[in-house]
């Protein structure tokens, strides 16, 4: 089958339309206006944070008592222990993989709260 001569002269055109930018893309654009400073500062404050009164000057330190007395070696044990018991617990597989790979996620979780703190 042959096709007519202008049905390339049409693809071109149609090509170079789909393809060309519009004038107004090209056009110099205009100057931004610079607003001056604002003098007011909305980023929030200390004052801001309390909802409320509050007797005490400072919040304790010590969040958990018992957390308190571990050290952070017992924190990285405890870390290093569930982080083996979810490893296990994946490795065993069916009901009691899934208990013991919790139970070691719970255990690592506390074990990295004490380390870390």
């Amino acid at each position: 089958m042959r096709r007519p001569n202008w049905f390339c002269s049409v693809a071109v055109l149609t090509l170079a339309l789909a393809l060309s930018r519009p004038a107004t893309a090209q056009a110099p654009a205009a100057p931004a206006v610079i607003s001056p400073a604002p003098s007011v500062s909305y980023a929030p404050t200390l004052a801001a944070t309390r909802l409320g009164f509050s007797a005490d000057e400072q919040a304790p330190l010590a969040v958990n008592a018992s957390a308190a007395r571990m050290g952070r070696r017992e924190g990285r044990a405890l870390a290093l222990v569930g982080g083996a018991a979810v490893i296990a617990g994946i490795l065993i597989g069916e009901d009691a993989g899934t208990v013991i790979a919790i139970g070691g996620a719970g255990i690592g979780l506390y074990g990295l709260y004490i380390w870390q703190r």
